[in-house]
């Protein structure tokens, strides 16, 4: 019965890990980082570790998810809205309204008169 609990919680640990990798949104990211975090400190504590069970929970279930939260709302706070133009103006040969003034000639033709 105990082995059938640990290939259990190793099984859940495996799919939990590729969920984190597969997840692409930072912020759901971190919330199912979190639930990696509580199926490794379950795994430790079938494996008789409860003081690594104790140590994941609190550092893999709140204290990293916090991190990347607060990194994701710090670096959200320094961008620009998406509809505000940029301060000095689009890139210049950005405009919709400049011309197409490059055109492209294929090299070795022979024709740069």
């Amino acid at each position: 019965m105990k082995d059938a609990l640990i290939y259990l919680t190793s099984a859940m640990a495996v799919v939990m890990a590729t969920v984190v990798v597969l997840t692409r949104a930072p912020v759901r990211q971190a919330m199912v980082l979190s639930g990696y975090g509580l199926t490794l400190g379950v795994l430790f504590v079938v494996l008789q570790a409860p003081d690594v069970a104790l140590s994941q929970i609190g550092v893999g279930t709140v204290v990293i998810p916090l991190l990347v939260l607060l990194a994701v709302h710090a670096a959200r706070r320094h961008l620009p809205p998406p509809d505000t133009p940029h301060p000095s103006g689009p890139p210049p040969g950005t405009a919709p309204h400049a011309p197409d003034t490059h055109r492209h000639r294929p090299a070795g033709r022979g024709d740069d008169t």
